[in-house]
């Protein structure tokens, strides 16, 4: 009788094969207990091995709960068709560091062997960061952050824990602003030497409190769903486009071909940093919850998956093709001309133009400054978004020393938060962190008690145990790639160029 109920259960797990983890405990599980043979145990349902893609190098497995994995309400980002996701992902690289190239790159060697280095890493930390955020299923990289940071603080300091993660969101915020008045900065220094020839302009705080209250206004929706911040990013990638084809048509007519007037570069600015600041990542890990939180079914969310790799390796191939043709008419020598001349002054323009429009999705993603409830009353109008704005204004306006100085100060940030964060996090993660369970839920006792204790001869315990070494192992061997990247790549690249870094701020070469 034992062997024919033992061999009943075993034909169940064989045909309910592939279904979600049930537990007697779970908040989910719609019944109180389940016994068979034996009040302690548990039926208990384990995944397909036939469904798991081995091809799949990822750092989580494809194993859904019952409740969705990402909650709309509490996305950074709301859901977001997947041609606007590929805006996002393929904005950030036509700004400041693609209209720079041209004046920053001397030799055509160097520079591409630059651009698709720096195009590989960028690349591969986007996909690191994804598969970060699949993991330890979070949607923002902040959220990741306080994972790594916060793991080993209990949940009842809770004033604590919240402390870290109003740090994390500051400094989040702060680079973001040192970001958008950078970019408001290039902007006034390549048109105000036009307009000081066309208008009787003769103070750059005109020119620069204009373009902040036009920032102010562009900048005013609350969201990156928002069809305004789209129109934005639409606009500012044709302008760069429209830009890039200038530029050619001034280089094939032997005219000089002119970029944003960046007078405070700093130390830190060369052709290499130009073109690993080109390629700095941003957003990526709320983005791709904005993709994967849309209504679906289970089963595509897998597709989903992998559909955002896709966005995110084809995005970084075709900005790598817009800014190539940069790099070769930098090679040759230029033709000096006057800055008088009209075709330099379009160019110049639409240069500005482009800057200017990238800066108001920018400046949406910061997060929101606190405001006390009574001052929101008193006052209609969006407070954080109107101190925001002041801030990036000020910043903007900064004298040539001190703007120098954040300049090297905001590359430096965008750099260590692109290449050099996301390997640390995967190694904290991955090596110094207990792995996350994949098919035992927490209701499912693992003690030798528990282990030993009178079931039968297939207890549920011993195969849940079994089965969950099985898929780490598999979870692992997916993982190979990654850390080899992660080892032998991304972080001795980026804590060479972090020494680089240091050595040049304090003189050293």
């Amino acid at each position: 009788m034992a062997q024919a109920v033992s061999s009943s259960r075993r034909s169940s797990f064989d045909s309910l094969a592939g279904l979600p983890i049930i537990s007697p405990t779970s908040p989910y599980s719609q019944i109180d207990s389940i016994s068979v043979l034996d009040s302690s145990s548990a039926l208990v349902l384990l995944p397909s091995q036939d469904d798991e893609d081995p091809s799949d190098f990822s750092s989580d497995e494809e194993h859904d709960e019952n409740d969705p994995q990402l909650e709309i309400v509490k996305l950074a980002i709301p859901p977001l068709p997947a041609v606007t996701v590929f805006l996002y992902l393929l904005a950030p690289y036509l700004r400041l560091g693609a209209i720079l190239v041209p004046n920053c790159i001397t030799s055509l060697k160097f520079g591409l062997v630059n651009l698709f280095v720096a195009a590989a890493l960028s690349i591969f930390s986007r996909n690191l960061w994804f598969l970060l955020a699949r993991y330890l299923r979070k949607n923002t990289s902040e959220d990741i952050f306080f994972e790594v940071i916060a793991k080993g603080i209990s949940r009842a300091k809770r004033r604590r824990r919240e402390r870290i993660r109003q740090l994390l969101l500051c400094v989040t915020g702060l680079l973001r602003i040192l970001i958008t008045s950078m970019y408001l900065r290039a902007s006034v220094d390549s048109i105000y030497p036009l307009l000081l020839e066309a208008l009787p302009v003769q103070t750059r705080l005109i020119v620069t409190l204009a373009l902040g209250l036009f920032i102010f206004v562009a900048s005013f929706p609350k969201s990156l769903a928002a069809k305004q911040v789209i129109c934005t990013i639409w606009l500012s990638i044709i302008l760069y486009i429209t830009w890039l084809a200038a530029a050619l048509y001034n280089r094939m007519t032997g005219t000089v071909v002119p970029s944003p007037i960046m007078v405070q570069h700093g130390v830190l600015w060369n052709g290499t940093t130009s073109i690993a600041f080109l390629f700095a990542t941003s957003l990526t890990v709320p983005l791709s919850a904005s993709l994967m939180g849309r209504p679906s079914t289970s089963s595509n969310k897998t597709g989903r998956w992998t559909y955002f790799q896709i966005l995110c390796i084809s995005s970084t191939v075709i900005a790598t093709l817009l800014v190539l043709p940069s790099i070769l008419m930098a090679s040759s020598p230029n033709v000096p001309e006057t800055l008088s001349d009209t075709r330099n002054i379009i160019v110049h323009v639409l240069g500005a133009s482009s800057l200017l429009l990238s800066i108001p999705p920018v400046l949406v993603s910061v997060p929101p400054l606190p405001v006390p409830l009574a001052i929101r009353r008193v006052f209609k109008m969006d407070l954080s978004k109107v101190t925001l704005v002041f801030v990036v204004v000020l910043l903007s306006l900064a004298p040539p020393s001190m703007a120098a100085f954040l300049n090297d100060l905001t590359i430096l940030s965008a750099l260590c938060g692109s290449y050099f964060l996301p390997a640390w996090t995967h190694i904290i993660i991955h090596y110094f962190r207990r792995p996350i369970s994949i098919v035992i839920p927490p209701s499912v006792p693992s003690t030798p008690q528990a282990i030993h204790s009178p079931s039968p001869p297939h207890s549920s315990d011993t195969l849940l145990q079994r089965k969950e070494r099985l898929l780490q192992r598999r979870r692992l061997g997916r993982r190979v790639l990654w850390d080899v990247g992660v080892w032998l790549l991304l972080m001795p690249v980026s804590v060479f160029g972090m020494v680089w870094a240091v050595g040049r701020l304090v003189g050293k070469w």
